[in-house]
């Protein structure tokens, strides 16, 4: 016995391995000696079979399957020549006429939100459409086509409803639309799976954007038969009537959702329309959807950016005063943070939709923010400009005087919170010395003593044997020299007290100057501090009432689909 391995191929792919087995036949003749058979009978054994298979029998095996293959494929042959031999896929599927329209049952599933084009107003989506329909020229009997039901054959080649997207903004389908197979039954339906990526045109509203929300649809109907020829129906209710509204939930079971946009309602309506041009109406399905934009992106890259530029300009406010009384350096951060503004604004310009109907949301924020930071930069100028006053020497009007010095930090404990401490005690500062120095009199006696003073210094530091001099009154120069006797002691003493008198005078200037500065500068830092506030306050309630979303979610209502899918 010996043994070695095969194979065996049948037609398409089909590949059966064997092992093949060689038997020897003996024969023991009468003397004993033993005759082997020439005759080799060789077997085949097939894994799975419990025994073994002559070589014969295996060969006619292999006979009759590929006699069954190859009828089954005359079959189909010989049933497409017998379908499309006289098949015209140009006339709709009826033997008569007056048959009554075609009923088309159509089912979308809408897969994705692609791209949101606002400029464009355009939204592309991708969707699979299912439909369905009988053909009565596509009929036979299983059993005489070796019991084929189904039959795959190209769309092309048989007649298929028009179904177009109406408010479709590319109509080019080739490149839109994957090209697939259909399927017949025996019993003459057909279904048609469609697979397209579709521009719908959209009325979209961006008043509040980026907090706005989209009701759009998509309008499937024929572009040629009327309803006395085609009839749609949807595959949840394929008696329902038209002119009615369903919410299609199957719709949504292969929906990917959207990053950018939330998907909040989906409905459908079947509608009959007239037109102008036929008598007869034209039916539709019109599936509706609702989505609302997540404005998180916009809040990160646009809003925020913006905020801490307006955080800036606010404390600007909070800057001290310049040690040279020149409060410059508050207009230079208030116009650098306008122009920081300006060029966020223009960076992002290419982000917010165009539109001639209203300006976006957002649009309107940076306006609003540009405007207040202009009147910010403007109102510093205008403090800076009172301050000022103070350097050009020019005294207060008596009523804000009389206004400052009324201002009382002990009395009122909101003064002190508005203005803060730190003025307030710059003013007690001023009243003290307004009150010490307004009188002329008071001010001459306290020179006077000072120069007495002087004068018994000076004279006491002459030698010890000099008797002492009478102490000198402050009457005049003359008088106080004449009193001394020493006609040279005499001329030291005028100009000593002449220059004394020459700097009372200086010091007596300079005192008022400052205190002029001090009021004046007072005054700018109190209407500082006023702008400031109303500044914060202005701030806060603008953003809080341009970017808090008041919105409730969209809602899909009978009386707005009516009035889209006009």
């Amino acid at each position: 016995m010996s043994n070695n391995n095969g194979s065996i191929s049948f037609l398409f792919g089909l590949r059966l391995n064997v092992k093949k087995t060689e038997y020897l036949t003996t024969d023991v003749n009468e003397n004993g000696t033993t005759k082997v058979d020439d005759t080799k009978d060789r077997y085949i054994q097939v894994p799975g079979f419990n025994g073994y298979i002559r070589r014969n029998e295996m060969n006619l095996l292999l006979l009759v399957s590929l006699t069954s293959i190859a009828s089954a494929i005359g079959q189909q042959q010989q049933l497409m020549n017998a379908l499309f031999t006289n098949y015209k896929k140009e006339l709709r599927p009826v033997k008569t006429f007056d048959s009554g329209p075609t009923n088309v049952t159509v089912q979308l599933y809408f897969k994705q939100i692609q791209k949101v084009q606002e400029n464009d107003q355009i939204i592309t989506i991708y969707c699979w459409l299912e439909e369905y329909w009988f053909d009565e020229f596509l009929t036979w009997n299983p059993d005489e086509f070796g019991g084929v039901t189904s039959l795959h054959v190209p769309s092309d080649m048989i007649w298929r409803p028009d179904l177009l997207v109406y408010n479709n903004a590319n109509m080019n389908i080739r490149e839109n639309e994957m090209q697939t197979n259909a399927l017949i039954q025996h019993t003459g339906h057909i279904s048609l799976f469609r697979a397209l990526i579709t521009d719908v045109t959209c009325d979209l509203r961006l008043e509040m954007f980026p907090y706005d929300q989209q009701i759009c649809f998509i309008m499937l109907a024929s572009w040629s038969y009327d309803g006395s020829q085609i009839m749609l129906h949807t595959a949840e209710e394929p008696t329902a009537e038209p002119n009615t509204n369903r919410t299609n939930l199957a719709s949504l079971n292969h929906y990917i959702p959207n990053m950018e946009w939330k998907l909040v309602d989906f409905k459908y309506r079947s509608n009959l329309k007239y037109y102008d041009c036929c008598p007869n109406p034209y039916p539709d399905i019109s599936y509706f959807f609702a989505i609302k934009r997540n404005p998180s992106y916009y809040l990160f890259t646009l809003i925020i950016p913006s905020a801490f530029i307006t955080i800036v300009t606010v404390i600007g406010f909070f800057t001290p005063h310049s040690s040279t009384g020149e409060n410059t350096e508050k207009v230079s951060l208030g116009v650098t943070a306008l122009l920081s503004l300006a060029i966020i604004l223009m960076m992002v310009s290419d982000k917010l939709p165009a539109t001639s109907n209203t300006v976006p949301l957002l649009g309107q924020y940076y306006i609003g923010l540009i405007f207040i930071m202009f009147l910010a930069t403007y109102c510093t100028t205008f403090t800076l400009g009172v301050q000022m006053q103070g350097n050009a020497g020019r005294p207060i009007s008596r009523r804000v005087r009389g206004f400052l010095l009324s201002i009382r930090v002990n009395k009122s404990s909101l003064l002190q919170w508005f203005f803060g401490k730190e003025l307030m005690n710059t003013q007690e500062t001023i009243k003290m010395r307004l009150k010490k120095y307004d009188k002329l009199s008071e001010l001459k006696k306290m020179f006077a003593n000072d120069c007495m003073h002087f004068q018994q210094k000076l004279l006491r530091t002459e030698d010890s044997k000099h008797a002492k001099l009478p102490l000198i009154d402050d009457d005049s120069p003359e008088e106080t020299a004449r009193k001394v006797g020493d006609p040279l002691l005499h001329n030291i003493v005028i100009d000593l007290l002449e220059g004394v008198q020459a700097i009372r005078q200086e010091m007596l200037l300079q005192e008022h100057v400052k205190r002029i500065r001090r009021e004046w500068q007072m005054l700018a830092r109190m209407l500082e501090k006023l702008i400031m506030w109303l500044f914060i306050v202005c701030t806060i309630i603008f953003a809080s009432v341009m970017l808090y979303d008041t919105q409730d979610p969209p809602v899909i209502t009978d009386e707005l689909m009516r009035d889209r899918a006009k």
